[in-house]
């Protein structure tokens, strides 16, 4: 039996990947760069297993039963920090975010704001 390795198609300048699994068009890959920030920006653990499957039906069309494997990469936080330091610089803010509480958005009592002064 031959298996068709069908990789990612990658769009560099717009950080867009298509990842299909061979012979079928279901996505192998849940990352920001294969569907965006569909679960929330930088989602945890309860709102990726609320939203994933989900969200993969939506795309596909039709309900799967899948199996998950969970990687985390973790960055050097000096690093880290600065890249979110020079992005803030660049007029980058976090008003239009997304963030979700058990697979609805989170009220403003579960996720209060930490700066209450007038930035504009």
């Amino acid at each position: 039996m031959v298996v068709a390795f069908r990789p990612c198609t990658c769009q560099r300048k717009k950080k867009r990947c298509y990842c299909f699994r061979p012979h079928r068009n279901e996505n192998w890959l849940f990352s920001r760069y294969s569907t965006g920030w569909k679960c929330g920006l930088h989602a945890d653990w309860t709102e990726l297993t609320g939203c994933v499957d989900q969200e993969l039906d939506k795309n596909e069309g039709e309900t799967a039963k899948r199996r998950y494997f969970y990687i985390t990469l973790l960055r050097e936080p000096i690093a880290r920090y600065l890249s979110e330091f020079r992005h803030v610089q660049r007029g980058a803010t976090w008003k239009n975010a997304r963030h979700w509480c058990l697979g609805r958005h989170a009220t403003p009592d579960e996720l209060p704001p930490c700066y209450n002064a007038n930035d504009d």
